[in-house]
């Protein structure tokens, strides 16, 4: 089930009066079109959410993933009419507990190395937390068994965090904005695309252009 709860940066929708498509086709086609464009770091999936509580009917969504940000799109009938709709969003990463067991054994290993060796393991030792530190920086990154919001929500540790690994930049922001215009982009020349196959006119300019806020943190 997806709420409104995430963080939305971004929507946009359009809603086409007495016209029918294929959902998963239009998947297809925008995920053709995104490889087109070759943006790097880009993965897609199909999930599914529930149309309002758990027990309610399942609709199938095309996600598009870079670093953090992702885009939740949906193509679906509504009576009579057709939708194409777009969110942006920041969805929260879950644990994993692979990566947190082998954070914790390199501690435990360096604990061991440091009992048996004592000061003369110290190289060895540091050498190993070194390797555990790069890990969990890396793995909260990437999100492999710790979601980077609880590091960011930490008093202290997260502004120390936001500082050393992941600070904003001008570069940053400049490429969540071309991500998101390319994706947007792509959206808009398969739904053309899709309206011009049944003899409809593209979208006009007033239909094109997304609610947006700041991407910046």
């Amino acid at each position: 089930m997806r709420s409104l709860e995430t963080p939305v940066f971004a929507h946009w929708h359009k809603l086409v009066p007495d016209f029918s498509t294929s959902s998963l086709e239009f998947y297809t086609a925008l995920e053709a079109a995104l490889a087109k464009r070759e943006i790097p770091e880009l993965r897609t999936s199909r999930i599914e959410y529930h149309e309002s509580g758990v027990i309610s009917a399942l609709r199938v969504y095309l996600r598009i993933e870079r670093k953090r940000l992702a885009f939740d799109i949906c193509a679906a009938p509504f009576g009579t009419a057709f939708f194409f709709s777009w969110w942006l969003t920041e969805p929260k990463k879950s644990y994993n507990a692979a990566g947190c067991f082998a954070v914790i054994l390199f501690l435990a290993l360096a604990y061991i190395i440091l009992e048996k060796y004592g000061f003369q393991g110290c190289g060895i030792v540091l050498l190993v937390v070194a390797l555990a530190s790069w890990i969990a920086i890396l793995g909260v990154r990437e999100g492999w068994f710790l979601s980077e919001d609880i590091i960011l929500d930490t008093p202290y540790l997260g502004p120390l965090y936001t500082y050393l690994f992941d600070p904003e930049t001008y570069y940053k922001e400049d490429t969540r904005i071309v991500y998101r215009e390319m994706v947007h982009g792509a959206v808009l020349e398969v739904v053309d695309e899709v309206l011009e196959t049944k003899g409809l006119k593209a979208l006009a300019p007033e239909d094109r252009q997304p609610t947006v806020r700041s991407l910046v943190r």
